[in-house]
């Protein structure tokens, strides 16, 4: 999607809950015990960058995701229950195809 395009969903979802345009943005998915966060924020210039994802299971179910990314540089974080997986767009990428299998 290009920036205007993103720009343009992005103020009409802000209109739409009558908020003004944000700074950051967040789409966050739930497929069933597995959570994906996808967050945006604008960075100098205006546009929408800086692209993350946050992925977060049980920990039971997390060996496997943090086997696949133990050669990334990525940030790991865990609370009582759930392991969180911060990556970056590049690595995230590298990564998909194991991530959809996953899901």
């Amino acid at each position: 999607m290009n920036q205007d395009s993103l720009s343009k969903a992005i103020k009409d979802i802000a209109k739409c809950l009558d908020m003004s345009e944000p700074s950051g943005f967040m789409l966050s998915y739930d497929f069933n015990d597995i959570w994906l966060d996808i967050s945006l924020e604008k960075n100098e210039y205006g546009e929408w960058d800086n692209k993350i994802y946050t992925m977060s299971m049980i920990k039971s179910k997390a060996q496997n995701l943090l086997k696949h990314v133990s050669d990334l540089d990525v940030e790991i974080y865990e609370d009582n229950d759930r392991i969180y997986v911060q990556l970056t767009e590049e690595d995230w990428t590298s990564i998909q195809n194991f991530i959809f299998d996953i899901i």
